[in-house]
């Protein structure tokens, strides 16, 4: 009751990466642009160069690959907002 969405992203995380590239390719094919987003910081080319990494990365790896985000932004319309809803909706329900 204390917190609201600060509207900056929305994101969905799937089962597999797999499923995440499906959806994203079906959403596109839709003309909606849902994104991988999130690169680890180990991954990343600054991560290599100036960080070190003490054991596994294993759960950083596995959630960064079944990341989505989804379109969203403060004016949004509302028309899109359906069609992001539905679109979503559908490629799941084959899941």
């Amino acid at each position: 009751a204390e917190c609201q969405h600060n509207a900056h992203m929305y994101y969905m995380l799937l089962p597999t990466n797999e499923i995440r590239d499906h959806v994203m390719a079906n959403l596109k094919q839709l003309e909606i642009n849902a994104i991988f987003h999130y690169i680890p910081l180990h991954s990343s080319p600054a991560g290599r160069r100036y960080t070190r990494v003490s054991g596994s990365m294993s759960n950083t790896d596995s959630l960064s690959s079944r990341l989505l985000r989804l379109p969203l932004w403060n004016t949004m319309p509302e028309s899109t907002r359906s069609k992001v809803i539905e679109a979503v909706h559908n490629v799941m329900a084959q899941y």
